[in-house]
């Protein structure tokens, strides 16, 4: 007869749920910080997996009329702006309004809103909201969670209770909305970000967008890189953005043909060019023919990027903190 196993489940132990102040007293002095400190800490970051979106943190306590948004900040690659309404207690109405209000005052795309418990009517105005909304504005309700096995020491989850749906926002959109060949680069943006959700690797899944890039961390702040398809050129390609550090760039192209043999292939090197926002910003790229129309080669190019997205992980990081 089998040996029973079950002397071997009574050994597991039990996770057992904290009250939040037991670790963060007062949402504006303690949680805020950490959190704003969490998004600006190198890597991605929990909370900006749970979005799916890169984020970086424009200001702490922004002044939107008589009162402060937490946390205002910048979705990296695309420039959405998202306000980050935070609470340690249950969920309630004025924090609901803050939110929206925020969120007026400053024209924010993304409405994030972080508490511990969430009634049931603030869990549906969200998704009523995110049903009701125009597509480009998406609104987060993050349940915030601590938890303890025995005397381990605590570990934070945040669990989104709700959050845009991809389906109701194609579903929504009117005939003509997107374009054919925009409507063609969400779906190999979908088919990327799930290969990623189902592999081991730096990459990150991000929401797919119906347009011609798809960004993506690089573990060090004013550094991202991007994935683009470019049909009239027939390319696809992967890039290195600087952020306004010219003397970066410059450094970098200094050391082309080390990066080039440590990358193993070879680089393109876009001219410094300034932005509307009047920064300093630079390419380092590498491109391959592609043509998307053709569904039957999008295996091959994911592996292509998955390869070159890796490698770009492996190189330039540690380059860049050389730099800095």
């Amino acid at each position: 007869m089998p040996k029973s196993n079950t002397s071997k489940m009574d050994e597991f132990a039990s996770l057992e749920s904290r009250d939040v102040r037991e670790y963060w007293e007062h949402e504006a002095y303690d949680f805020t910080p950490w959190l704003a400190s969490q998004i600006e800490d190198e890597g991605a970051s929990e909370f900006e997996n749970v979005l799916g979106l890169d984020l970086e943190v424009i200001e702490r306590e922004k002044s939107v009329g008589k009162y402060s948004v937490d946390i205002y900040a910048r979705v990296v690659g695309d420039g959405r702006t998202v306000i980050i309404e935070n609470q340690l207690g249950d969920s309630d109405h004025d924090h609901l309004g803050k939110s929206i209000a925020y969120a007026a005052g400053v024209d924010a795309d993304i409405i994030v809103w972080v508490a511990p418990r969430f009634n049931d009517e603030h869990q549906d105005a969200i998704q009523w909201l995110n049903a009701k909304s125009r597509e480009d504005v998406d609104l987060f309700a993050i349940r915030l969670e601590v938890w303890t096995i025995q005397e381990s020491p605590p570990a934070v989850r945040l669990n989104p209770v709700e959050k845009p749906s991809e389906w109701k926002e194609k579903a929504q959109r009117s005939r003509g909305a997107v374009s054919d060949r925009n409507r063609l680069r969400e779906g190999f943006w979908t088919e990327f970000r799930d290969r990623i959700e189902d592999t081991r690797t730096p990459l990150r899944a991000r929401k797919p967008q119906p347009r011609h890039y798809y960004s993506n961390s690089i573990g060090v702040s004013g550094y991202h890189i991007s994935y683009f398809i470019d049909e009239d050129a027939g390319e696809l390609g992967l890039e290195l953005i600087i952020e306004d550090s010219p003397e970066v760039f410059e450094e970098l192209q200094a050391q082309a043909d080390a990066l080039e043999g440590e990358l193993g292939t070879e680089l393109y090197w876009d001219d410094l060019r300034e932005t509307r926002s009047g920064k300093m910003r630079s390419n380092i790229g590498v491109t391959r023919t592609a043509d998307i129309e053709d569904r039957s080669q999008w295996d091959e190019y994911f592996d292509w990027m998955f390869e070159q997205g890796e490698r770009f992980h492996e190189v330039f990081p540690d380059k860049l903190r050389e730099l800095e």
